[in-house]
């Protein structure tokens, strides 16, 4: 199912590596992005879905109690940290040409938000609409996107820039004197749309960091990984429908009902399903399958009482069934889990 993967891990490394820091194992993280070991987040052709860091952002937020996670991401960022893309923008002539090379090369970084730009008589203007409608991104994505706007222009401008005004498309957190602190300008909540606007003879100053040289090269790099792994928007619906899937488990709701939830015709969501290579019922084990790896990892539920909960009307069925998908028993996955703990 390669195609449910289309998110670059940049950010999922940030966010284990900070996870480490506050004492969350590297089993349950890597659990929560569904891979074997966190290390595989460094492989050169690794992708994930926009699950996969729901609920690795789901874990951390459970898990530290820190609801103001997308500040700490977000101030902490580098503009390195966006690989090639981020490189190729230090390496451009003036603050303007970087600012166009991350618009239209940052879905190679880890986007959760598609963006837009405008400008008026004395400002530029970013917008950004979040591409999925999940809790913990939800609360994630508007903090880390605007905060990293942010500590990008300030390594192309200089620690004392400071935006004009940033939008958000949330409520005002307790924690919004730290944002405050932090963007220093004025902060607009509950909008429709998140914004980051700076002046617009900002963008004719030259960085001290240019290089032709380099920024052709690694500009023929980005327009290259583009093509080669071109955003897949999809994804969004797939992580719609397993959430609704995942939200009725205990009754695996037919395809019909899950159209109806996702306002989509039965017929349309077959036919957007066949343009991606999968079907309803595949959707469906994959979703069974998530939900067996993160069963069988709580020890304190039974391996029938997981068989039930998944539809198997007996365990042995049921371990046959793991077995074929993650080639282990539940119950020496269950071990393992228990020693990387």
């Amino acid at each position: 199912m390669s195609d449910v993967y289309s998110i670059p891990p940049y950010i999922a490394i940030t966010l284990v590596d900070w996870g480490l820091m506050q004492g969350i194992s590297k089993s349950s993280m890597a659990e929560a992005l569904s891979l074997g070991d966190v290390s595989e987040l460094s492989a050169e052709k690794c992708q994930l879905s926009a699950n996969d860091y729901e609920q690795l952002l789901a874990l951390l937020y459970k898990e530290t109690g820190q609801q103001q996670l997308g500040l700490l991401i977000g101030a902490s960022i580098n503009i390195a940290d966006y690989g090639v893309l981020g490189h190729a923008m230090l390496s451009a002539a003036t603050v303007g040409e970087a600012i166009h090379l991350g618009l239209e090369y940052y879905r190679l970084t880890s986007s959760f938000m598609t963006l837009t730009s405008s400008t008026d008589d004395e400002n530029f203007h970013i917008t950004a609409r979040l591409d999925y409608d999940l809790a913990a991104i939800r609360q994630f994505a508007p903090e880390e996107l605007l905060l990293g706007l942010t500590q990008v222009a300030r390594q192309l401008l200089g620690e004392d820039f400071s935006p004009i005004t940033v939008h958000f498309n949330t409520a005002k957190p307790d924690y919004s004197d730290d944002l405050a602190r932090f963007f220093r300008c004025p902060m607009v909540f509950e909008q429709e749309l998140c914004r980051f606007v700076l002046a617009k003879n900002l963008l004719s100053l030259p960085l001290k960091t240019a290089n032709a040289l380099t920024a052709s090269q690694l500009l023929r790099l980005c327009q290259s990984l583009l093509q080669t792994n071109p955003p897949k928007i999809e994804d969004d619906l797939l992580t719609k429908l397993q959430a609704v899937i995942k939200a009725k488990v205990n009754v695996w709701p037919t395809m019909v009902t899950v159209a109806k939830v996702l306002g989509l015709s039965e017929r349309t969501l077959r036919r957007r399903l066949e343009a991606l290579g999968t079907d309803y019922q595949q959707q469906v084990e994959l979703v069974r399958q998530q939900l067996a790896k993160q069963l069988i990892a709580n020890h304190q539920v039974s391996v029938e009482q997981v068989a039930a909960v998944l539809g198997y009307s007996e365990a042995a069925s049921f371990r046959r069934a793991f077995h074929r998908w993650w080639g282990m028993s539940p119950q020496l996955y269950r071990q393992e889990t228990q020693i990387g703990r």
